[in-house]
């Protein structure tokens, strides 16, 4: 295949090419990745079969390496970050999905809700974590996504989580939140 001649409005004509000496970038980003076999270590592995599993979110890989001949599988997520967390008194970390799951099934404890809406809300918060664009997001956004989430999943799982997350002091916080609650209408 005779290589193709791309012309530019800013500098000369050049040629595009696969050839790995003529690439504007070091060569070394198109080295094949390899898979290290987990029986031998060997890193010569080949693809016998690829799927589709988890609704489309992995692709589900049958290897073979070609030292031992031994088979193994092998999943393929994206992997999309979190923004980090800023805590009330200013420190940093890392977004938990474990704490985030723990603090909204203490909440839902023995209040009709499946594992799958907890799981779908949480997806969902995630989702909305990432559509920021941020890379830190205060703690604050989080646990009002949570609330929100609450409210649409169980009014009594809100209104515990909301308790502790506003730190009600007296009955009298409780029956504000419960009229508020009431008046308003949910939000999907």
């Amino acid at each position: 295949m005779d290589p193709v001649i791309i012309p530019s409005v800013y500098r000369k004509p050049y040629v595009l090419s696969c050839h790995p000496d003529a690439l504007p970038w070091p060569s070394l980003f198109l080295l094949p990745a390899t898979m290290h076999c987990p029986f031998c270590g060997a890193n010569d592995t080949k693809v016998i079969d690829s799927r589709l599993v988890a609704e489309g979110e992995q692709v589900r890989r049958r290897r073979e390496c070609l030292a031992c001949g031994e088979r193994f599988t092998t999943f393929e997520t994206a992997e999309l970050v979190l923004p980090r967390l800023i805590k009330t008194d200013g420190s940093r970390q890392p977004f938990d999905e474990e704490k985030l799951r723990a603090g909204m099934q203490r909440a839902l404890e023995k209040r009709p809700v499946s594992v799958e809406r907890l799981e779908s809300s949480l997806v969902h918060i995630k989702h909305k974590l990432r559509a920021t664009g941020e890379r830190e997001v205060k703690s604050l956004v989080v646990g009002e996504l949570v609330m929100a989430e609450l409210q649409k999943l169980d009014e009594v799982a809100y209104i515990r989580f909301a308790s502790v997350y506003r730190r009600f002091q007296d009955l009298n916080e409780f029956r504000e939140e419960i009229d508020r609650l009431a008046r308003e209408p949910v939000k999907e």
